[in-house]
């Protein structure tokens, strides 16, 4: 007798026949059904968020971020935070591909407009306001906060589309970590160290992660052409490091200290440009360094009894290179096109934040933000021709951002509450040059005002609906106002702050034990939205504020686990952009659809099976019209709980070896496979 999806979907009860499979297997495989003492989910680091969990803060701004877990993470084996972030509805990758950069557009808003921070640090490039995903492995992650739209005032400035922030580990026992390594197609490798200490006054958390690929496969449907011949894809290696550390001292209940030193080294190849869009030239690049690190300082200080400060004070570095060659055997480096550029960027910044406790059912926080940014480039053209080669002169650009904010809870009733939000933003250049001439550009000043209204209504203590407003802003980058493109773009300095105006109704809720459900309706006008503006000179272009746009979309989730042995999670996301000013200039890198389901089967309890599908619509790759089309991955996991918690897992990606693109031209990886082992302590 076989057992029936039925019997294990919906009544999750085993015949006779399925328990002495049980046995027969159990016997086989000498492996114990239970597991000594499991460990619990590493817990996160609540000075790194926003808005600290509390009775009077249940509503505010932040409530309603989705959260992705450790758990969930490694569930699905998300190694970095591109991948992780995918599984948040409404929050579809993007591979930058000339440059081989991985990142998100989270409703429709890229990660200029939606910044990251981690444990609330802003850890985005100065130059350009993005930051490739990739880099940023997940091995010491605890959870992801992804706000969308109507984020928090306190996040500070340039939250145009919303807010995303990784949360760290911090350690609950006097000794605790895990250890993870890994194999994956392709000469790939991954290893991963936390370690945690807590005692009665302060605690030390420890982490460090290494991965190196030497390629990833092709699909076998990928037809090879001149710039790409199969197999492997060329020049896709890639090796990162992070090493990362948070000394923590907690005199009492209420108060808590922490220093952080969080540093990683990166490089990568660049695959070449593999499509048939005759506009789109071959390059030839490699990224020797993509090197960051980030010095921090967190407290949290109750100054009285209803009176709390908190400081958040960080530098970060962030040093690159890039190398342009000749040919596809990167060697040699005479041609015009050829150079090597570095950057050299920092920020220093900081914040406080007062938080009153107003009355019973009143809060009020305050904060102010500070940072002042540097970006210094430099090239070295043509470096091996004996009589052309010459280091270019280095040119420095400097910003400061300040921002103001309030953000005040009101409960009216025990089930309807406020949360209103004001903050103003203000930045000024001290230094810009014109990269063509030397000449010095002198300053500007931009200002935004973004007001904020949230209401929330409890149906009962496990479900409530809600409805905000919100309008933000994003001033223009230094890359916005002041490149060439390499001398196909004309500067623009006088580029004012893109602006958006927000509107979500939504739910979220556990109508019973087994099920959890998430909806919502949204839609935003953009307005100002910088917008490339061809032939302004002959064959070249200018970044203008001439946008107006709006995206109009829902997202719904579900989360079903009617018993210990099954669990269902299932996200879907619609998303409508339109270009309201221009319409034949495409908004590019966003899928209409996208989903993502996944089930967790314990068919015993040392097996687990995780098969998941994910897909996307097709999407614009650029504003004249090319398109990667729509797609749909199938991946399986199995997973072997053994004593000790320790975890073996193997499995396959895009299992039906699907040729697909998430830019045009830039082929993902084909049917591949990988094997883990973690350790818990």
């Amino acid at each position: 007798m076989i057992l029936s999806a039925y019997d294990i979907f919906l009544s999750c009860e085993f015949s006779t026949s399925w328990t002495m499979l049980h046995r027969l297997l159990t016997t086989a495989f000498l492996l114990p059904i239970l597991a000594s003492g499991q460990i619990a989910e590493p817990r996160p680091f609540e000075l790194g968020t926003i808005i600290v969990s509390a009775e009077a803060d249940e509503k505010a701004a932040d409530a309603i971020a989705d959260t992705i877990n450790a758990a969930t993470i490694r569930q699905l084996e998300r190694t970095d935070l591109a991948e992780a972030l995918r599984l948040s509805p409404g929050v579809t990758m993007n591979n930058t591909g000339p440059r081989n950069e991985a990142g998100v557009y989270v409703r429709g808003f890229d990660l200029r407009q939606v910044p990251l921070f981690i444990d609330g640090v802003p850890v985005y490039v100065p130059y350009d306001g993005y930051v490739d995903l990739r880099r940023f492995t997940t091995a010491d992650v605890a959870e992801i906060r992804v706000s969308k739209g109507f984020s928090s005032a306190l996040y500070g400035p340039n939250t145009l589309g919303g807010a995303i922030n990784i949360v760290t580990r911090r350690p609950d026992r006097p000794f605790e970590g895990d250890l993870l390594g890994g194999w994956f197609e392709s000469g790939g490798w991954q290893s991963a160290l936390n370690l945690g200490m807590r005692h009665e006054d302060w605690y030390l958390q420890l982490g460090g992660s290494y991965l190196n690929a030497d390629s990833y496969p092709l699909s076998d449907d990928y037809v090879a052409n001149s710039r790409e011949n199969g197999g492997r894809r060329d020049n896709a290696w890639r090796e990162d490091w992070r090493l990362s550390a948070k000394l923590g001292y907690t005199p009492n209940d209420t108060d808590e200290y922490a220093i952080g030193y969080v540093i990683q080294r990166g490089s990568k190849g660049n695959p070449t440009y593999s499509g048939t869009d005759p506009l789109n030239r071959v390059r030839y690049w490699q990224w020797p360094s993509w090197d960051k690190q980030t010095v921090y300082l967190i407290t949290n200080t109750q100054v009285a009894d209803k009176l709390t400060l908190k400081t958040r004070f960080y530098y970060d570095q962030f040093e690159n290179s890039l190398f342009a060659y000749d040919t596809r055997d990167y060697t040699t480096q005479r041609n015009g096109s050829a150079f090597q550029s570095f950057y050299d960027d920092w920020t220093f910044g900081g914040s406080l934040e007062l938080a009153f406790r107003l009355g019973e059912n009143n809060t009020l926080k305050a904060a102010l933000h500070g940072k002042l940014d540097h970006h210094r480039e430099q090239n070295f053209a043509r470096p091996e021709h004996p009589t052309l080669a010459r280091l270019g002169p280095a040119y420095v650009f400097e910003d400061t951002t300040w921002s103001l904010a309030l953000e005040g809870t009101h409960e009216f009733t025990s089930r309807l509450s406020a949360v209103l939000g004001l903050s103003y933003d203000r930045r000024q250049v001290l230094e810009a040059v014109d990269t063509n001439t030397g000449a010095s550009l002198g300053g500007e000043t931009f200002d935004a005002l973004n007001p904020q209204l949230g209401l929330f209504y409890k149906l009962d203590d496990t479900q409530r609906l809600y409805a905000t407003v919100a309008r933000k802003s994003r001033f223009p980058t230094i890359k916005d106002r002041y490149s060439y493109r390499l001398g196909q773009a004309i500067p623009n300095p006088d580029l004012e702050p893109e602006s958006a105006l927000h509107f979500e109704l939504g739910y979220e809720g556990t109508p019973s034990d087994h099920l959890t459900l998430r909806a919502n309706v949204f839609a935003a006008e953009i307005d100002d939205t910088i917008q490339r503006v061809d032939n302004v000179l002959p064959g070249r272009f200018q970044l203008q504020n001439v946008g107006r746009s709006r995206h109009l979309g829902t997202e719904l989730g579900f989360d079903w686990k009617p018993c210990a042995e099954f669990q269902l999670n299932t996200s879907y996301a619609y998303l409508d952009r339109k270009n309201e000013s221009q319409p034949d200039v495409r908004l590019i890198d966003t899928p209409c659809h996208s989903l993502l389901t996944y089930a967790d089967i314990r068919p015993v309890k040392w097996l687990s099976l995780i098969p998941s599908v994910e897909y996307n619509g097709s999407r614009y790759s650029t504003t004249y019209g090319m398109e990667a089309g729509a797609w749909a991955v199938a991946n399986l996991k199995l997973s072997l709980h053994l004593p000790k918690e320790v975890t073996m897992s193997a499995g396959v990606n895009n299992l039906l070896d699907r040729n697909y693109e998430l830019a045009e031209g830039f082929p993902e990886a084909g049917r591949n496979f990988f094997v883990n082992v973690q350790y818990k302590f």
